[in-house]
């Protein structure tokens, strides 16, 4: 039989306010396409359909539909992530019916009663799905836990969901016949991380065991938007990974989904096929003579741009806009040299010496630098103030030639007004 393994399609999802719908739409009907080429037996979906809890109509609509030209393929079994709401979950299954080819597994259940599917394939293979969606640290779960093990350690209890689930698994399993699969929204110790995932539940006190996954065919993870193989050597198993880049730290994946082949007693043969990725990310730091280089291959890709310049240019983002006039610019950053201030010499200050207060405005322009006029000049005038109180006496200033560099930038930034 042939499984195709897909996840953490987060749809909803923004990067710096940017929709990445038109993405989704690329990359999911590309889904589609393989589903129909490859014809699986059954598809699984391991988490995060959705980017937020309380997903827009508009991000429903587009999810259901691409779920159900998928089940016109083959069952379709979708398992509830972090980010996704087991209330929708649940309504999901409501409005679809007990007829439905879709079966979203809303919430962790007893294996014996809904922890543990089963499906026929075309070639009589039996199929056994174990579901785990993924588990709150701060939830019980009933279906599970007994009350003296729910204060224990999150790996644990994880361990004792695996071991139960794989029970029911392969009891009274027929190695001639049938197939064990595993599906669940875990974070394994050891896995590769974006930095896109959600930091509270992938960090140490989330990881659990690799030892703990049921011995299957195939174990289909999500939760990890790195596509790769799970930890360890004790089972076969992928995380699919996100099917677009997330945010920055992906752009650099080659995205794709899993299709296994499974036979009874036999090891499982395991394809990944790619993926476009939806619209390129595209992060560039340099010169304008050398972002003028790589502009023609940047195509609609969507774009962080930061510019060093000599001099503050107020039409930066146009001349920008003209040298990558189908991108998405996310965001155009000047680095001006005259609004940042260069450390000469880095002095050893003891640690027990405060700096003074012009020192760390000093530091502060280094780093942060300036937006209106140069770094020199405001530091030259934070002096003259600061001076002017430790003495008690009024600031002096050139004052005829402070307005006039005033005006100087006003005509260059606004010369149409003047």
């Amino acid at each position: 039989m042939k499984l195709l393994h897909v996840s953490d399609w987060h749809v909803g999802c923004a990067l710096y306010n940017q929709s990445r719908s038109p993405d989704h739409e690329m990359v999911l009907n590309e889904i589609i396409t393989i589903a129909r080429d490859e014809r699986p037996d059954l598809i699984v979906h391991s988490g995060d359909l959705f980017h937020f809890h309380r997903s827009s109509i508009p991000d429903q609509h587009l999810a259901i539909t691409m779920l159900q030209e998928l089940e016109a393929v083959a069952p379709v079994v979708v398992i509830c992530g972090n980010h996704d709401s087991p209330a929708l979950f649940r309504l999901f299954s409501m409005l679809q019916g007990p007829d439905s080819g879709i079966h979203f597994i809303d919430q962790p259940r007893d294996p014996g009663d809904g922890g543990v599917l089963h499906f026929t394939a075309r070639d009589g293979t039996v199929v056994r799905l174990g579901v785990l969606p993924f588990v709150h640290a701060n939830r019980a779960v009933d279906a599970f836990d007994d009350v003296a093990y729910r204060r224990v350690a999150y790996a644990e209890r994880i361990g004792r969901m695996e071991q139960a689930i794989a029970a029911e698994l392969f009891r009274d399993f027929d190695q001639h016949r049938d197939v064990a699969i595993f599906a669940a929204h875990v974070h394994v110790a050891g896995a590769h991380f974006t930095g896109s995932e959600r930091p509270r539940h992938t960090s140490d006190y989330y990881a659990t065991n690799a030892d703990d996954i049921p011995g299957v065919s195939y174990a289909a993870f999500g939760h990890i938007h790195k596509p790769q193989s799970l930890p360890g050597k004790r089972v076969v198993g992928r995380y699919a990974g996100s099917p677009i880049p997330i945010d920055f730290g992906e752009r650099h994946d080659h995205k794709s989904v899993v299709l296994a082949d499974l036979r009874p007693g036999q090891p499982a043969h395991i394809d990944t096929i790619g993926l476009s990725g939806g619209r390129g990310l595209f992060r560039f730091e340099g010169t304008l003579d050398k972002l003028r280089t790589q502009a023609p291959s940047v195509g609609n890709k969507l774009c962080l741009i930061t510019v060093h310049t000599e001099t503050h240019q107020p039409d930066l983002s146009g001349q920008v806009r003209d040298l990558l006039p189908q991108a998405v610019l996310l965001q155009v950053h000047e680095n001006a040299q005259d609004r940042t201030l260069e450390i000469l010499t880095q002095k050893v200050v003891s640690a027990d010496i405060e700096p003074d207060i012009q020192q760390m405005f000093h530091d502060y322009l280094a780093d942060q630098g300036t937006r209106s006029v140069s770094a020199d000049r405001l530091m030259s005038t934070f002096a003259r103030l600061h001076t002017a109180v430790e003495e008690q006496q009024p600031p002096v200033f050139d004052e005829e030639a402070f307005l006039t560099q005033q005006l100087d930038q006003h005509t260059a930034e606004t010369p149409e007004e003047t």
